[in-house]
């Protein structure tokens, strides 16, 4: 009877060692990762402010943005963070 406790416990331990090791990721893509990642640059530039114009704003993802402004139906981070900008409550216009 402990045995078989044992063995089913190795196996158990096993099989969930093999699965994470699957599903892990793999390093073969560090080098096109970094051939990307060297186009952009990792500080913004410093210019003085501007009266009037228009503020661009750039998110980089790895997923597509689905363009959903309405905050019930965002189903991602990003569409609510693109939309912030646009959207504004009913209690800010009341004033």
């Amino acid at each position: 009877m402990r045995k078989t406790k044992i063995f089913a416990g190795l196996t158990l331990l096993s099989t969930v060692a093999l699965t994470l090791v699957a599903c892990g990721k793999s390093g073969n893509n560090t080098a096109d990762e970094s051939k990307t990642a060297s186009k952009f640059k990792d500080t913004v530039p410093v210019k003085t402010a501007k009266d009037g114009g228009t503020v661009k704003v750039a998110i980089e993802t790895d997923t597509p943005f689905t363009g959903i402004f309405n905050d019930e139906l965002a189903t991602s981070a990003i569409d609510t963070e693109v939309s912030q900008y646009g959207s504004e409550s009913l209690e800010l216009l009341r004033n």
